[in-house]
């Protein structure tokens, strides 16, 4: 299969290039989506093959920018961990370096020419319309948000957390992975979040911290269009309470694995989280993310929500289409989501 920098290698049009790399990650994506459809690709397997083309696209993205420094995107959040969903953003860093030997003049063309490549990077994904997305790219996780500037030397992230990171930000940093642009500028920074991240005490302040965001959220977040008995995403024991119980784990133990599911594996082998917990973890992982993409696929809606639907209609079109019925659908998710849930009380909030 032609990759995706080299379907476009040939086009001297920018405009059509950007068309060309549409065209490629839809025919990609069918792909994927028949497989899952199917049942010839498990949760996993879509999460890594949904992660391949995003990676792919966002390299081939760059290349079209051309960058005069070296320049790196970092994967933060799900794509780092290789488990994208269907409807997912994707989560990003831009950092870059100056150019060995340059002067001050030159150093100072340097910095700006970081800001440039990202913008260009945002702009050749995003399209001219939502029509012509191709990903919707969020880079808020860099320092002070939207804020901040969109790119950042490796020198100023290095004193941005040494001196201002919040303890969201280091378990943000905690599922961070290169995935295109200049390979050694990509490893610095991995050794430098290594040492904001992992190198430093994680200790019980930090640890309630987590917890009263994690409360906050759990208060705020869900839509009130959305049915919050029924949350794939942000309901209790769903995967939110799944991927920030294994988050705190890992800064408590310090295992570094960006995936959630990969992380869970590496935590029961270690010891720090029994089998038993990991396996009912997962499992609500895996059935929440399954109906969660099956429904962003088979969904009515312009955007599906990341509740089961509420109309009786769409709950049906749904159930079938994952070899079930309605009420079945719903009982698995009060089962597993209800087992998830004691689990996470006790790992995450220290109950019982």
């Amino acid at each position: 299969v032609p990759s995706a920098t080299s379907t476009l290698s040939w086009r001297s049009d920018l405009d059509e290039r950007q068309r060309a790399l549409r065209r490629w990650r839809g025919r990609h994506l069918l792909g994927v989506a028949a497989r899952d459809v199917f049942g010839q690709a498990d949760v996993a397997t879509v999460g890594r093959d949904l992660t391949a083309q995003a990676e792919a696209c966002v390299e081939s993205a760059l290349a079209q920018v051309d960058p005069q420094v070296p320049f790196a995107i970092v994967a933060v959040g799900r794509f780092a961990g290789g488990e994208l969903s269907y409807g997912s953003d994707l989560d990003v860093l831009f950092v870059h370096d100056v150019r060995a030997g340059a002067d001050d003049r030159s150093r100072l063309a340097d910095h700006d020419e970081g800001p440039r490549a990202a913008g260009g990077v945002l702009r050749f994904l995003a399209g001219s319309t939502p029509a012509h997305r191709i990903y919707a790219i969020d880079a808020t996780l860099r320092p002070e948000g939207r804020q901040g500037a969109l790119a950042r030397s490796l020198d100023g992230y290095e004193a941005y957390l040494d001196r201002w990171a919040e303890t969201w930000e280091r378990q943000a940093l905690a599922r961070a992975r290169p995935v295109a642009g200049d390979p050694e500028l990509g490893q610095r920074f991995g050794d430098l979040l290594a040492e904001a991240v992992w190198d430093r005490p994680f200790t019980e302040d930090h640890e309630r911290e987590i917890r009263r965001m994690k409360a906050r959220i759990e208060r705020e977040r869900i839509p009130p269009s959305e049915d919050p008995e029924f949350h794939l995403k942000l309901g209790r024991g769903s995967l939110s309470d799944v991927e920030w119980t294994v988050q705190l784990l890992q800064l408590r133990t310090g295992i570094r694995v960006p995936s959630t599911m990969g992380a869970l594996d590496a935590l029961a082998a270690d010891g720090a989280v029994a089998s038993a917990d990991a396996e009912v973890l997962q499992e609500a992982y895996r059935f929440c993310e399954q109906a969660r993409n099956r429904w962003w696929l088979v969904g009515s809606a312009p955007a599906a929500p990341d509740s089961l639907p509420v109309r009786p209609d769409d709950l049906l079109h749904l159930a079938r289409s994952l070899g079930t019925t309605p009420s079945a659908l719903r009982e698995d998710y009060r089962r597993v989501t209800r087992r998830s849930r004691r689990v996470v009380e006790r790992l995450f909030y220290g109950a019982g």
